[in-house]
């Protein structure tokens, strides 16, 4: 049986421009830059069978540390002022863990899935769910004060549709929040290659601030805050590189940052200068939609 030629992308997912050049160190992840507008993503198109495959990989846990449900609580506190309709929705919200503390703080919480085994999940913990991806028609216009979007945009190769849907169901002035790895993270520039972000086919599309920022400023939103934080001494041990002052456990860090004055002030250092430099491993950003 002759092998099926694999589907591929021939214009940028950003900008539409037929100008890409395949970048051959990122072979095995099939990594393609826009030479319009600097877009790098995934030029093959995965099968249904290879998402399939791929996210039957997912480990689904019920256990949400202390660390990230206060992490969650701050977050939604900053939100509030975002809090109109009292709607939100967590678009790709696996085990559920972020609509937990929103229901806790009265929030009436919605969420979209894949995997039904987290599709479940997030039932269980009362939120209204659609499994699949979002489908804006699903909602009335405008429907949402708050898109929270937690590392999935580098998931899909659909992206422009993707904030379009977010435009649809969030009302006017409300806000998306949205995470993503950063394509110009210091990790990346240390590891190359070997930076485990990088896997085909469960991450298809890299974002710098540059990009993300082009992407929903052109369908219709504004920047409000942008910041890139983060190393992680785990992600860099199992990429191969080496931190070996930090170790690389990053929830034992992340303990020793909540509890030890020094390493507070040591992390606070180590993320404003990442944010400085826009080099932290995760884009952090909000986004209004223009009233």
């Amino acid at each position: 049986m002759q092998a099926t030629t694999p589907l591929r992308f021939n214009t940028c997912l950003l900008c539409n421009s037929p100008m890409l050049t395949d970048m051959p160190i990122y072979a095995k992840d099939k990594l393609t830059r826009c030479r319009n507008c600097g877009f790098v993503f995934a030029r093959q198109i995965p099968t249904q069978q290879e998402l399939i495959t791929e996210y039957a990989k997912y480990a689904r846990t019920r256990t949400l540390s202390v660390i990230t449900a206060n992490r969650y609580k701050q977050l939604l506190n900053l939100f509030e002022p975002y809090r109109k309709l009292n709607r939100l929705i967590d678009v790709g919200a696996g085990e559920g863990h972020f609509i937990e503390i929103a229901a806790q703080m009265q929030w009436i919480t919605y969420a979209t899935e894949f995997d039904p085994r987290a599709v479940e999940l997030c039932r269980q913990k009362g939120a209204i769910v659609q499994e699949g991806k979002l489908n804006a028609d699903n909602y009335p216009a405008g429907f949402f004060d708050l898109i929270f979007s937690s590392e999935v945009m580098e998931h899909i190769n659909n992206p422009i549709e993707e904030v379009q849907n977010f435009y649809q169901i969030l009302r006017p002035g409300g806000l998306v929040y949205v995470t993503t790895p950063n394509f110009n993270a210091l990790s990346h520039l240390l590891l190359k290659n070997r930076w485990n972000v990088f896997n085909y086919p469960e991450h298809l599309c890299y974002y710098t601030p540059k990009t993300l920022t082009r992407l929903f400023t052109n369908c219709g939103f504004k920047l409000v805050k942008l910041q890139t934080t983060g190393i992680s001494p785990t992600r860099l041990a199992a990429s191969g590189g080496k931190l070996p002052v930090l170790g690389s456990n990053d929830e034992a860090l992340r303990q020793a940052t909540e509890t030890k004055p020094l390493w507070q002030f040591a992390k606070f250092t180590a993320n404003a200068l990442l944010n400085l430099t826009r080099k932290g491993d995760t884009i952090k950003a909000w986004f209004e939609k223009e009233r």
